[in-house]
């Protein structure tokens, strides 16, 4: 993922007419300035902003205005799935091979997939390592999940309600360094950034939401994990 990241940072600058001659570090803005400079590249730092929001996946910041009763929506559940046989999970995989994130984020969740499973391929290659479950979207620029049942599928609801919440009253470089610092998963706060979502002028004093989103991914995970390992040992694999 960092690798993709370097890619969409090389065609950010490109549209901005610069380019690189080594390598840079993006993992904060502060980083990522100082490795630019050094290559006597100096941004505006909105400037900055926008090629760092470019290289997580966010080409269009803050492009989407949200109503009060979408803003109220943003972490709710937005499309759910039941998932109990095989033909379940390839009538899934077909109605959401378009969906940008969909692979990216089940596949993120689970390093035994192959990581160049076609998007179509993707919910019947979690149900076979896993079984039967739920497919998840939590809110229109959230992430998509695999559950094995509700319970599951509500924790990762508060966990990614607990992250959008807390956002919602960062200043714009706290959303974005914690993005940057988020190298391992796809950045949910860069999708949430499509939106203008944060309302406040001022920090969410306390709050990591770097340790908010991995909260989220390693719940993700450890729930993958357990119903992989449950399915392997129940077949004897």
């Amino acid at each position: 993922m960092l690798g993709d990241r370097l890619e969409r940072l090389t065609g950010a600058l490109s549209r901005e007419g610069y380019g690189l001659r080594a390598e840079v570090d993006p993992t904060s803005l502060a980083a990522l300035d100082a490795s630019l400079q050094s290559q006597d590249v100096v941004l505006e730092l909105q400037t900055l902003r926008r090629v760092a929001w470019a290289a997580l996946g966010q080409a269009s910041p803050q492009r989407v205005r949200l109503t009060t009763e979408a803003r109220a929506r943003l972490s709710h559940l937005t499309d759910l799935r039941d998932v109990f046989s095989p033909a379940d999970a390839e009538r899934v995989g077909r109605e959401f091979a378009g969906e940008r994130w969909l692979a990216p984020d089940l596949l993120a969740a689970r390093p035994w997939l192959d990581s160049r499973t076609p998007p179509k391929e993707v919910v019947p290659a979690v149900m076979q390592s896993q079984w039967s479950g739920l497919v998840g979207l939590l809110g229109e620029h959230g992430p998509w999940v695999y559950t094995a049942n509700v319970a599951d599928l509500q924790l990762l609801g508060r966990l990614y309600g607990e992250l959008v919440r807390a956002a919602s009253q960062a200043q714009e470089d706290q959303a974005l360094d914690a993005a940057l610092g988020q190298a391992d998963q796809p950045s949910l706060l860069a999708r949430l950034e499509a939106t203008d979502y944060r309302q406040s002028s001022g920090t969410a004093m306390g709050v990591d939401l770097a340790t908010l989103e991995s909260a989220f991914w390693d719940a993700a995970k450890a729930q993958a994990r357990r119903d992989w390992e449950g399915w392997q040992t129940r077949h004897g694999r």
